[in-house]
């Protein structure tokens, strides 16, 4: 399996289907052709890539309607993946924090 396809099928669990420009961005952030064979020593390597690219693409529309056709994606487990690569990686995880409170007194 090539790097594009393992990163083409993460996403689609997802219901999300990135475009070619999609996995060169995340290619060349992780350094990697999409080629390339997936492997366990580029592992580490994409799966970074691929969390720092998650919150690019929840800028996109989440659900597209067309002549009755619909499509929509799971925004929750993508953000949950996002945070579990965070985590993982020791990313900062900008999507999941808590924002600050103010109580007025």
């Amino acid at each position: 399996m090539t790097v594009n396809d393992y990163i083409q099928q993460k996403f689609q669990t997802f219901g999300i289907n990135l475009s070619e420009a999609d996995l060169l961005d995340m290619c060349l952030t992780s350094k990697i052709s999409g080629e390339d064979e997936m492997n366990e020593d580029c592992y580490g390597r994409v799966s970074v890539a691929m969390a720092k690219f998650i919150p690019s693409l929840l800028l996109r529309a989440t659900s597209i309607g067309e002549s009755g056709f619909s499509m929509s994606w799971d925004i929750k487990g993508i953000k949950d993946y996002y945070s579990f690569l965070c985590k993982k990686y020791g990313l900062k995880d900008e999507l999941n924090t808590d924002k600050p409170k103010v109580k007025f007194l």
